[in-house]
């Protein structure tokens, strides 16, 4: 039994042998090494199927509703009398119909701005995804209202759709198929008889037992598929299923990457994955449970007094909550809340210069969605003065701006599938415990596969991390109560929304996932409430029964029995109350700026995504605040990245390589894997998919802002990155016996206008050396640097002789922001002077080191450019060479909203902290990098030094600038 166990634990009986840290009694300590140290996670701890009801109502009721076939229904009801089967499916269907479904498919956001505004004004704030009436989109006259005495009197133009607007739906239908697909894995053997659930899960393989389930499950997949399709209106989603369907026939199994296998064992281990994950928590907090309160019973016994400690400790124990949110660029945020910053008339003016942009020696197209910046123009000339407009974020930059970092540093290329992991872990990419996920796309050489995780590759982010034994929030606090609200990499949370389900209905269904959390935040924060008194009513009770004399011995017996039987509902509860962690992650803010654009009304208005994470981030705050624990609390919040716009367009693929082939006289094979963006996702075979052997060069682009090329000619072997030398000649496999091509120089040729800079390998990179080569055009003449690092110091240098570097703008002020104070100017002066002028080549002790060139450009439109284009090949699987498009232009992209380049605009995440732990005299923040936001709030939580480049931490942790105060613990009398 897990409570015998328990108590044969020799330090059951003595609490004072771990828990205190710092002198400060900590109950965390405790749940860490005496109470949760022994879980079995054991499925024999539970077998009763009448624990679950669905929908309120029976398991077996439950199941009678779905449209299943009759005979489907009738067996799966009859297997319910088997623990084996039903426990499992009982807690997956809770899951996924409890949490994800019987929630309002009303606007909440909408519904709150018609208490605010009336709505003449609402109709003023019209935008494509947003209006007064759902039968009146896209109408109502454009006058901006509230705080503004502006009128633009032209109607709102009817563009392209601003999204995909398909999304999934969790319906009766989902649930069912979900249901198919579980008992046929059953019937396959897959999780009877597990009496212990994995610590991991255990992904599809080509073996032939795994190839027999998904040969077994894939008619039955297709069959799903085909009734889908059958029920949809014309369109772009049903073509696509009618395609996996034909797929699917017997004759085309054999192709390599058959689509309708590989959605097969998609989904697979999607349920596999989600059901083991859905009972892992469930079993989770019945051990819990049971295992604290054998704790508390036992240490009763013993130790009365360290009783009253712990609890003393869990009433003042530190929260964390975490917010990541795709595309928060804080220098937006600032010019939105501040109106001294010169951030909004600058992008303004960029706006209205658009057409200067337009190169005349490159082919473009522009977006067909035209930005509709109606609110940018009126926040450019005057000051927005409305209290229901940013209401948080203003309270921040009010009580907390020097505890958000003036420029935040979003690692290169800027894109979320790199980001996102960083912002949540704290990992860097590259190393031991590093992602190992450099770009939204890569090919691995050493297993010849290409990824690309728009698509169903996303379920291979969670493999990438695994095999990199990358630690995340969840894994280092897993004695902890954790939830995570729409995050990826969550195996050992607590509670788990999915954020995948959360992409899939967010698009069609607004508010979906921020609903979901807030719903389960607000029914936790009554327990809380009543976790609180109960705590407190504990400690009175022992403390009472403490103080009752030996020799009163029915008093005290019954006083010992009435604490008992509080202990025994209290741990029964305290599994329900507030999370000490929660992780949140807000996708939208992103997703419709490529769309709509990242300065377009739909991003900034107050019917815009911005004001709606602020409601959103209200609506949590809030129920901290009703739990009673708002003051123990530290808020942490980032952006993986910013957003700039896209004027015009092109494909690099068919300007540099298309138009190369036309004049060689062999071929040169090009192998694309990505689509652009604004395209749908792709699906890939996870067991079969092609080889990259015969390939000559693959392509990728990434949000716009990022364009990979990867050759294979080096000289050390196809798995090797050939180095710029080889580039130079690089030889296409047809080419004839020798002849070669510079294909650098075609690249850099091809591209006069449009080009940034491309970044490619000088010499390989490993971690204490890298020298990487930067090539742009500027004013259509090519341009040569190298960055050098040897260790922690980096030497930049033109090629040209007797040149200054000039790609990087280390020499320019950067124009969003304001200037600088003549303390910080002459800072920066003296660093240019250091970094520049006095650096010697021959001489690594005159280098600046890599916080001096971070210093350095942070007031330059680059900053900390140095740094990351450096780091951007320590990760092999980078590509060979990176190109990165000017300002205003987008690569392979359909829509006017970009990231994953080297502009400011999406360099700069916002990173920043809040709350009342916070100080009077917080150190403030300059420049500080997204990757910190994990290391800060892990530091805050558990009292552990984070040190960067130890135990898997890839940043430093900011804990030390915040001047946290001490909340009310009880200290240790031991």
């Amino acid at each position: 039994m897990l409570g015998a166990s328990l108590l044969s634990l020799p330090t059951s009986a003595d609490i004072s042998t771990t828990p205190v840290v710092g002198g400060i009694f900590s109950s965390s300590e405790v749940l860490k090494n005496q109470v949760l140290s022994t879980l079995s996670y054991s499925t024999t701890l539970t077998r009763d199927a009448a624990l679950f009801t669905i929908a309120g109502v029976t398991l077996d009721t439950y199941i009678l509703t779905l449209p299943l076939e009759v005979k489907l229904k009738a067996k799966v009801i009859a297997q319910l009398s088997n623990p084996t089967y039903s426990v499992p499916l009982g807690y997956f269907l809770y899951t996924y119909y409890d949490r994800y479904s019987g929630l309002s498919s009303e606007d909440e956001f909408k519904q709150y701005l018609s208490t605010i505004y009336d709505e003449q004004v609402l109709k003023g704030f019209e935008h494509s995804l947003f209006s007064v009436s759902d039968s009146d989109a896209h109408k109502g006259h454009a006058s901006v209202k509230n705080g503004a005495e502006k009128h633009a009197d032209e109607p709102i133009k009817t563009t392209e759709p601003t999204g995909h607007h398909e999304g999934i739906q969790v319906d009766d239908k989902f649930i069912a198929n979900m249901v198919v697909i579980y008992d046929a894995l059953f019937d396959l053997g897959v999780w009877q008889d597990m009496e212990q659930l994995p610590e991991s899960y255990t992904y599809l393989t080509d073996s032939d037992e795994d190839l027999a389930i998904i040969n077994t499950v894939q008619p039955i997949v297709v069959d799903l598929i085909n009734k889908a399709a059958f029920g949809m209106d014309d369109g772009e989603m049903k073509g696509a299923l009618l395609a996996i369907v034909e797929d699917g026939k017997s004759e085309n199994l054999s192709k390599p990457n058959n689509k309708a296998q590989a959605l097969t064992i998609t989904l697979i281990d999607f349920v596999r994955l989600n059901l083991l994950k859905a009972y892992r928590q469930f079993v989770f907090k019945e051990e819990r449970a049971v295992a604290l309160n054998d704790w508390m019973q036992q240490v009763f016994d013993d130790s009365p007094n360290s009783l009253v400690q712990f609890l003393h400790s869990q009433q003042n124990r530190r929260f964390a909550v975490q917010v990541t949110v795709d595309g928060l660029q804080q220098g937006l945020i600032e010019g939105l809340v501040d109106p001294t910053s010169p951030f909004i008339h600058q992008a303004y003016q960029k706006h209205q210069q658009r057409a200067s942009y337009k190169p005349t020696l490159e082919p473009v197209i522009e977006p067909k969605h035209e930005q509709q910046v109606r609110f940018m123009e009126v926040l450019s000339e005057q000051v927005y003065k409305d209290p229901h407009y940013l209401p948080l974020f203003k309270r921040l930059y009010r009580e907390n701006k020097p505890s958000i970092s003036r420029v935040g540093v979003s690692s290169t290329p800027t894109i979320s599938v790199r980001n996102l992991p960083i912002i949540k872990t704290g990992a860097k990419v590259s190393g031991e415990g590093g992602t190992g996920i450099p770009n939204f796309h890569f090919v691995d050489r050493e297993e010849d596969r290409a990824y690309y995780f728009f698509g169903n590759d996303a379920l291979q982010l969670d493999i990438l991390m695994a095999d990199r034994k990358v630690q995340t929030m969840f894994d280092r606090l897993d004695y902890l109560k954790t939830l995570n609200c729409n995050g990826q990499y969550d195996w050992n949370a607590h509670t788990t929304y999915d954020g995948l389900v959360n992409l899939g209905l967010g698009e069609s269904l607004r508010d979906y996932g921020e609903k979901r959390c807030v719903k389960e935040l607000q029914l936790r924060a009554e327990v809380e409430v009543d976790l609180k008194q109960q705590r407190a009513a504990l400690i009175e009770d022992i403390q009472s029964y403490m103080s009752i004399s030996g020799f009163d011995v029915f008093t005290k017996m019954a006083k010992k029995v009435q604490v008992e039987q509080a202990i025994s509902a209290y741990s029964k509860l305290d599994g329900k109350g507030m999370p000490d962690y929660t992780l949140v992650y807000n996708p939208w803010p992103d997703h419709f700026a490529h769309f709509t654009g990242p300065f377009s009304d739909e991003i900034l208005m107050p019917t815009g995504e911005l004001n709606r994470l602020d409601y959103w981030l209200t609506q949590i705050e809030k129920t901290y605040k009703t739990a009673g624990i708002y003051d123990q609390t530290l808020w942490g919040m980032a952006g993986d990245h910013g957003l700039t716009p896209v004027f015009y367009a092109l494909n690099p693929e068919k300007q540099v390589l298309g138009n190369l082939q036309k004049e060689l006289d062999y071929p040169v094979v090009v192998k694309k894997i990505s689509s652009d963006e604004g395209e749908g996702p792709k699906i890939t075979n996870a067991l079969s998919f092609p080889s990259l052997k015969e390939v000559d060069v693959v392509v990728a682009s990434t949000a716009g802002g990022n364009f990979m090329m990867d050759f294979f000619n080096s000289k050390l072997g196809w798995k090797h990155q050939p180095v710029y030398s080889e580039l130079t000649q690089w030889k296409p496999i047809a080419a004839p016996a020798g002849e070669s091509i510079d294909i650098i120089a075609q690249t850099v040729q091809r591209l006069p206008e449009t080009l940034d800079y491309l970044v490619v390998r000088e010499q390989e990179c490993n971690a204490g050396f890298c020298q990487v080569r930067v090539i742009g055009n500027r004013k259509t003449q090519r341009i040569d640097e190298l960055i050098t690092r040897n260790r922690d110091k980096i030497f930049y240098e033109s090629v040209m002789e007797n040149q200054h570097p000039r790609l990087l703008n280390v020499q320019e002020l950067n124009p969003y922001l304001p200037q600088p104070t003549r303390v910080a100017f002459a800072q920066y002066s003296a660093l240019v002077d250091k970094c520049l002028n006095r650096a010697k080549k021959d001489k690594v002790e005159t280098w600046c080191n890599r916080q001096e060139w971070k210093n350095l450009t942070q007031l330059t439109p680059r900053p900390d450019a140095l740094n990351q284009l450096v780091d951007v090949y320590l990760e092999d699987r980078a590509g060979t060479v990176n190109l990165f498009p000017k300002e205003g232009i987008g690569y392979n992209t359909k829509v006017p909203g970009r990231h994953a380049g080297e502009d400011y605009l999406e360099k700069d995440a916002f990173l920043g902290f809040w709350g009342s732990p916070i100080g009077d005299k917080p150190v403030p923040m300059n420049i500080e990098s997204n990757g910190s936001l994990a290391p800060t709030l892990f530091e805050y939580l558990t009292g552990e030094e984070v040190i960067a480049g130890e135990n898997g931490w890839g940043y430093p942790s900011l804990i030390n600038k915040l001047d946290i105060i001490q909340p009310a613990t009880q200290k240790s009398a031991l």
